[in-house]
């Protein structure tokens, strides 16, 4: 048998993501991010229509029932009863749904028994992952790149302007770092690649290289050391 856990209380605190770097592209996100972003592809989940309150609660296992009073979440490891407020808005309905979803997804532990600061951590970490998971980047970006307007997101993906704004700001910050990243990278590779012209490398690397071609054999020496030691 499982427990069922209540979180209500809503508190948005910025967190330091983390950066992660995969085969030959670098990305920077955070690794939740990036571990929910797997869950949803195998889920088949590839355009907004896929983000629907209907789809997602069929998906993960969520019952969701509307009420008049503020939204809340009970469940266990397989599946959970949601109860949305119905009184505010469709945006601000499914920025509730995103945000019990995450701690479906995400958190264990029963807020009513936790420690005020673990509380609070676990609100800042429901915030964070409720932006990605409303707003997958795989799925967010290309159309925040197409359609360029604050305006035309809110009425494609259904969720507050402030949340979309966020989405944005921290999507084009991920880019400038990769893209510094990715330049650096270009830069070490010139000057490692300056460094290993004839002409520009010590005579003790040379002799290095020559002992190293006699105990492993020219022929398994890389293009660009068998052009040093010619």
């Amino acid at each position: 048998m499982g427990f069922f856990f209540f979180f209500t209380n809503r508190t948005y605190i910025r967190i330091i993501k983390t950066n992660v770097v995969g085969g030959g592209h670098v990305r920077f996100a955070n690794i939740r991010e990036q571990a929910l972003e797997k869950r949803y592809k195998e889920l088949g989940i590839q355009t907004p229509y896929d983000l629907s309150i209907d789809n997602l609660s069929s998906l993960f296992k969520i019952k969701v029932i509307y009420h008049e009073d503020e939204s809340e979440c009970f469940y266990d490891d397989n599946c959970a009863l949601m109860y949305l407020d119905s009184r505010v808005p469709q945006e601000y309905i499914r920025l509730d749904f995103f945000h019990e979803m995450s701690h479906f997804t995400q958190h264990v532990g029963d807020q009513r028994y936790m420690n005020v600061e673990f509380e609070k951590l676990q609100e800042t970490q429901a915030h964070w992952i409720s932006m990605y998971l409303s707003m997958p980047r795989y799925i967010f970006e290309p159309i925040m790149n197409d359609v360029r307007s604050i305006r035309a997101l809110v009425d494609i993906f259904e969720l507050p302007e402030s949340m979309i704004r966020e989405r944005v700001r921290i999507i084009r910050q991920q880019n400038k770092t990769e893209a510094f990243y990715s330049e650096q990278q270009q830069r070490e590779q010139d000057r490692i690649n300056r460094s290993l012209q004839k002409g520009k490398v010590y005579k003790s690397t040379i002799a290095i290289l020559d002992q190293l071609k006699r105990q492993v054999g020219e022929e398994n020496l890389s293009y660009d050391v068998k052009n040093l030691l010619r």
